[in-house]
């Protein structure tokens, strides 16, 4: 599937650059999909619908306070990424504080210093005292990403899962491990998209990594995400 979806990614390169309308329609369908992947997988039960009408600045009744201040967060996360995307910045301990901080309204951004159990991954991750260390080698494998062999889906897979693996910081690392995987691959040229998992589904592939080392059943979701995002990508774009 990888090699169909460099195909898809080329045609939508020829057909640049879109038009201003068009710009703008693809950068908002981005923007919902990345919120309503997020609060989906942290249990919200909002609709992909109603993200869109609080994205335009309309206030839904059906939807939790939480779920509007969560929606206007992510807005001002996406703001910062596009300015870390047009300064070209690399993935790097600053810039992964940078997002966390956006995503989780934590300031001062620091590492963790306490050990604790992620119950909902059955998870004791590595001593507080080890994270300094282990996040220097998470920035210089990033650089080379062997595993990946130049597959930037499933180096996002493993930038995803890695990083859980360390649990850098006291909370939300699951929802800024999928900022870092999105921010790898629009790195990368591709889109923003959804994610078509189930909170279970999710969380089930990431207890397959930290158990068996096995980035399979994410990396297939997530290029399964990418290949339909295109596909709709394709037919907006179309003359």
């Amino acid at each position: 599937m990888y090699q169909e979806i460099l195909k898809k990614r080329s045609m939508l390169n020829d057909r640049k650059p879109y038009s201003t309308e068009k710009r703008i329609e693809i950068k908002e369908a981005g923007l919902r999909d990345l919120i309503f992947t997020s609060l989906h997988l942290e249990g919200s039960c909002i609709k992909k619908e109603q993200v869109q009408q609080i994205l335009r600045e309309e206030f839904v009744p059906e939807v939790i306070l939480a779920d509007h201040m969560a929606i206007q967060q992510y807005r001002e996360l996406a703001v910062h990424m596009e300015s870390l995307l047009e300064l070209q910045s690399d993935l790097s301990l600053q810039v992964i504080k940078e997002l966390h901080g956006f995503n989780s309204e934590v300031e001062p951004v620091s590492w963790r210093r306490c050990n604790p159990l992620v119950y909902t991954l059955d998870y004791n991750p590595p001593p507080w005292q080890e994270v300094d260390e282990r996040m220097e080698f998470f920035i210089r494998w990033s650089y080379g990403a062997e595993e990946a062999k130049g597959n930037a889906i499933l180096k996002a897979a493993y930038l995803h899962h890695k990083f859980l693996e360390i649990y850098p910081f006291e909370q939300n690392c699951e929802g800024t491990a999928r900022i870092l995987m999105y921010y790898s691959l629009l790195r990368e040229g591709y889109p923003l998209f959804q994610l078509r998992l189930s909170e279970r589904e999710y969380n089930q592939s990431i207890v397959d990594y930290l158990k068996h080392q096995n980035v399979d059943p994410f990396y297939q979701a997530l290029e399964r995400s990418v290949f339909n995002q295109l596909d709709v990508l394709l037919q907006m774009t179309e003359e």
